[in-house]
């Protein structure tokens, strides 16, 4: 399970209960969290766009406290649709 609960960077998607990731993870060195489970599951994590917690690894480097605006993604209207489509 991620450790998403308290993270700076997640973000509600409307209409779902689901998350979505605003960390810019395109400029970033960091390692994209994967789930590892494959099958089915992946239909609830597709992250960062749409993902359930739950079905992600026990670790993301960019876990944060408080939010560095200079990490947070640029705004993107494609991504924000992928967001909420299932």
């Amino acid at each position: 399970m991620l450790p998403c609960n308290g993270c700076a960077y997640r973000r509600e998607i409307p209409g779902d209960c689901h998350s979505r990731c605003a960390f810019d993870w395109e400029r970033s060195k960091l390692s994209i969290p994967r789930n590892e489970r494959g099958g089915r599951t992946m239909q609830w994590f597709r992250f960062p766009f749409n993902y359930d917690p739950v079905w992600g690894p026990d670790t993301c480097e960019a876990r944060a406290e408080v939010e560095d605006k200079t990490k947070l993604a640029p705004a993107n209207p494609l991504a924000d649709l992928l967001s909420i489509l299932r």
